[in-house]
């Protein structure tokens, strides 16, 4: 599929220029990466889905429900939309925000929320309009962590990989058969696409696919912390989303410092460094 997705990209025109210094690439680049990630992701699971309808033996170990899978693919294909959206048309960062946000909501209307630190506050609950502040503020800030460390061949779906497989681990912790499912599905779509990825890369993720992959990771953290052991739902994101968390930090505290807007590009980050 990413072939596909890359040779219409490049047909249309939708491809990223080396327009300024910060960009790596000395030619242009198709985008919409994630256009491929999403499908390759819908049809294997899908395929899963119908085989747990075909085979009773897989419906009674699996059970998941649509209600279920619905709370986090209705709020990922509304984020999926905008990333579409924002390669061939960019949009502001509010707008970003916005849609984001909303993702968020709707996440917690489905239950997947933050309910408690354990960590900082102990076992005491959250009021719910506390759970629904920190909810947003989390799926908004990884979301956009992953979308942030995008500016390398193979780094974001890379990072992204390896943060898959750590979530995969906490769902067989939990026994949580909907976790264990997405993951697997997630991480085969990010492994046919990091074959077009790595450097020199042939074609980009794009907002659609780092925008996509990292609400899908806020999600399936949120969703693994739900049944998971107290000390493992606070590993997930120390563990699996490091990288992203301090990047984003030290973006915002770097440009904060130096008076610069919080969301210019700029050629500080940790990769750049590392180049």
């Amino acid at each position: 599929l990413t072939r596909y997705v890359r040779n219409i990209a490049i047909l249309h025109r939708w491809v990223s220029p080396p327009s300024s210094e910060r960009h790596l690439h000395n030619q242009p680049v198709p985008r919409l990466g994630g256009v491929a990630i999403f499908l390759a992701f819908l049809f294997s699971f899908a395929l899963a889905l119908l085989a747990q309808e075909l085979l009773p033996s897989l419906s009674a170990s699996l059970g998941i429900s649509s209600k279920s899978i619905l709370t986090i693919l209705a709020p990922a294909f509304l984020v999926f939309l905008l990333g579409v959206y924002d390669d061939v048309h960019p949009v502001g960062p509010y707008v970003k925000f916005g849609v984001q946000a909303t993702a968020a909501c709707m996440l917690f209307s489905g239950g997947l929320e933050i309910i408690n630190l354990p960590v900082f506050f102990g076992p005491r609950h959250f009021p719910w309009f506390v759970s629904l502040l920190l909810t947003v503020l989390w799926v908004v800030a990884i979301t956009n962590s992953f979308n942030l460390i995008d500016g390398l061949d193979g780094l974001a779906a890379g990072s992204a990989l390896f943060s898959t497989m750590v979530v995969f681990v906490v769902s067989l912790v939990s026994h949580s058969s909907l976790l264990s499912l997405i993951t697997v599905a997630l991480a085969g779509a990010l492994c046919g696409f990091l074959r077009y990825n790595f450097n020199p890369a042939t074609i980009f993720l794009g907002d659609s696919g780092s925008l996509l992959i990292g609400f899908m990771l806020s999600a399936l953290a949120l969703e693994g912390a739900q049944n998971a052991p107290t000390i493992i739902a606070v590993a997930i994101p120390l563990v699996s989303f490091g990288l992203p968390i301090l990047e984003t930090a030290l973006s915002v505290m770097r440009r904060f410092i130096s008076g610069r807007p919080m969301f210019t590009a700029d050629r500080e980050h940790i990769h750049h460094k590392l180049l």
